[in-house]
């Protein structure tokens, strides 16, 4: 303190010391250097990838990023194997010619049995719990016999209401219809029994019977359609149409540029509704883009022996490994073209098989990708406002890009800056060759984990032509073209992203300015 008093007192002692008239000052030239931001941020690995991708992005415990894909290749049902054929019987009671005397009470004929054959095979239901169809009966005296009276009972212990638990029981003269959406059947190897009976009503007169009397009965079911049916379906094969699924996000990721990831997984989950035994061959799967082909490798190989439930509902999954997966990936397809068969009870000759209406056998395409690997020209396009107004370019005597960055992300960028007017019409480029090469990526191990983070701080000098069209400029388009790290030798090293890992930066405009200031 007492120092600076000391320094204080003799400061003033010097001015006393000055003749004021021996100097007139009427301005001071100024030369301050100012810095203006122009562009700063952090972005991490999330942010290089494509919009449609980061939809699917996920993390692991251990922080790498990854992507998870989920599609439906198919989903087809084998409904056209058990399409129930439409049945119609006719059967005659004939009453024999003479006069039957009046009666208190009616005269039953012997039951009549018709066994019913839908006609599945090669399957062999034991149940079908109907959705639809209809059952119609008539009946018809043959000639009309004048005060004939008669009834005819149709009848099956093998269709069951279910809503009141009741067999079917018909009585009738005529005509009718019964609606099958609340029936069940129980079939013996697809046979079914309904039985018939004529009933010639009670009468207090006699009856001439003519010659060649008969009643004719029809009984027929139609349009018929299943909620489930039980039994052996036989040794079948369904062959679902070929089909191609577009799947555009499958290589989108960090592209466009040359993209191999170290460790991706691709499976296929057949998932069967069906509790029936089924081999699935892929006949044929493949990745396609711009004509090229890749076969997809499977494992277990085709035929698949696929899982079925053990109850009707439930559905069982069956896991096959694309064991090519990094090919596959790296080949970044933009389609899958697939074909494929499926094969019940194959050498089988009895079963306990089921089916729902709402079954299905559907094959879904999981792709999981840890961003793990090396690529190289990965291209991003950023667009920002500039906004230079507030500096006096007069007072501008030079200038220098100032451009300070911590990248954790294992990618080197080598960036240029292009300067447009309001239209987006581009003036100029703002870096020459040598200065594009602004950003180092971070330092990995052998197993491609953050070591040191790139550091730079760099001002890049502005000639006058430059710094006139940085003026006129409206617009920044920032261009990075990036690459995964390197080892010593220069080669491409599998890396990891993870989330944490970020890219600071800062660039500014670093102004020497000159400009005098009136006392």
């Amino acid at each position: 303190m007492r120092n600076s008093l000391l320094l204080m007192s003799i400061l003033f002692l010097v001015i006393a010391c000055i003749d004021q008239k021996d100097y007139n000052l009427n301005s001071v030239e100024v030369h301050p250097s100012v810095a203006f931001p122009i562009a700063f941020g952090t972005l991490t690995i999330q942010d290089l990838l494509k919009s449609k991708d980061s939809l699917y992005v996920k993390v692991y415990p251990d922080d790498l990023v990854y992507l998870e894909y989920s599609r439906e290749l198919v989903s087809h049902d084998i409904r056209d194997l058990f399409t129930i054929p439409d049945k119609s019987i006719n059967q005659s009671f004939a009453i024999p010619q003479g006069t039957i005397p009046a009666h208190n009470r009616d005269i039953r004929s012997d039951s009549v049995v018709e066994v019913i054959d839908l006609g599945l095979s090669p399957a062999l239901l034991s149940s079908i719990d109907f959705k639809s169809g209809t059952i119609s009966y008539s009946t018809t005296l043959l000639p009309g016999t004048a005060g004939l009276q008669y009834e005819i009972l149709l009848s099956s212990q093998d269709l069951t209401s279910k809503s009141t638990s009741q067999t079917l029981s018909v009585v009738t003269s005529s005509a009718g219809s019964i609606s099958l959406s609340d029936y069940k059947l129980a079939l013996n190897k697809n046979k079914f029994n309904l039985k018939m009976v004529l009933v010639l009503k009670k009468t207090n007169s006699s009856v001439l019977i003519k010659t060649n009397t008969s009643v004719a009965v029809n009984f027929s079911m139609a349009a018929m359609d299943f909620n489930a049916i039980l039994g052996f379906f036989g040794d079948q094969t369904a062959n679902p149409p070929s089909d191609l699924l577009s799947i555009g996000a499958f290589g989108t990721t960090l592209s466009p540029g040359n993209v191999s990831f170290a460790q991706p997984v691709v499976t296929l989950d057949v998932i069967n509704d069906y509790g029936v035994p089924c081999k699935v061959n892929f006949t044929k799967i493949e990745a396609r883009k711009n004509g090229a082909t890749l076969a997809l490798q499977l494992n277990p190989a085709s035929p698949v022996t696929i899982a079925y439930p053990a109850i009707l509902g439930a559905s069982a999954t069956t896991a096959v490994a694309v064991t090519n997966a990094k090919q596959v990936l790296d080949f970044a397809p933009t389609q899958i073209f697939y074909q494929l068969t499926a094969r019940m009870n194959q050498g089988l000759v009895s079963g306990n098989d089921f089916m729902a209406d709402t079954s299905k056998l559907r094959v879904k395409l999981n792709v999981e990708v840890p961003i793990y690997g090396h690529a190289s020209g990965i291209t991003l396009r950023d667009t920002a406002k500039i906004d230079l107004s507030k500096i006096n370019q007069s007072q501008v005597q030079k200038a220098s890009l100032k451009v300070d960055a911590i990248n954790e992300l294992p990618l080197d960028a080598r960036i240029q800056l292009y300067l447009t007017d309001a239209r987006y019409v581009v003036l100029d480029s703002l870096l020459d060759t040598a200065q594009t090469k602004l950003i180092q990526g971070s330092t990995v191990n052998a197993t491609g984990d953050l070591e040191t983070a790139g550091v730079l701080s760099q001002a890049l000098p502005l000639d006058n032509d430059k710094l006139n069209i940085l003026f006129k400029a409206k617009n920044l388009i920032v261009v990075a073209v990036l690459n995964t790290s390197k080892d010593a030798s220069g080669n491409a090293v599998d890396v990891k992203f993870k989330s944490k890992y970020t890219l600071k930066i800062n660039m500014g405009l670093l102004a020497d300015l000159k400009f005098n200031i009136k006392i």
